[in-house]
């Protein structure tokens, strides 16, 4: 795994399977805002009372320690006892809902589905 991508994931070292899901994320999805593409860039904390997974979409790969602020931001945040319910917040909306998860075993399949909701979300339209 590049140190990189380690650097942002927090409070486990994710299965292969998905890591590789998180590098295609973020190398191939893009999100349509402002009527410019803006890439995303993954970052993972999990501790042992929340899971959190944040999605900084920005204009640049690479913004810098004082680069500007991500455009848009999406926060998926599960409290390890309840993983069926998945709070999701967006910043374009200021808006958080909560998402049913199903049975989530483990942080990889929590991980596995927030990169397929947020896949789907910028594919079909937020």
């Amino acid at each position: 795994m590049e140190a990189e991508t380690l650097a942002r994931i927090i409070g486990f070292r994710p299965q292969q399977e998905t890591h590789n899901l998180i590098e295609k994320f973020e190398n191939e999805v893009l999100v349509r805002y402002n009527n410019q593409q803006l890439l995303g860039t993954v970052y993972v904390d999990m501790q042992m009372d929340r899971w959190s997974v944040a999605f900084a979409y920005n204009y640049s790969r690479k913004p810098g320690l004082n680069g500007p602020e991500n455009p848009l931001e999406v926060r998926y945040l599960v409290q390890p006892l309840t993983v069926d319910r998945v709070q999701m917040f967006r910043s374009d909306t200021a808006t958080e809902k909560i998402l049913d998860a199903g049975t989530i075993r483990d942080k990889d399949d929590f991980l596995r589905f927030v990169l397929a909701q947020e896949r789907s979300l910028a594919l079909h339209g937020a």
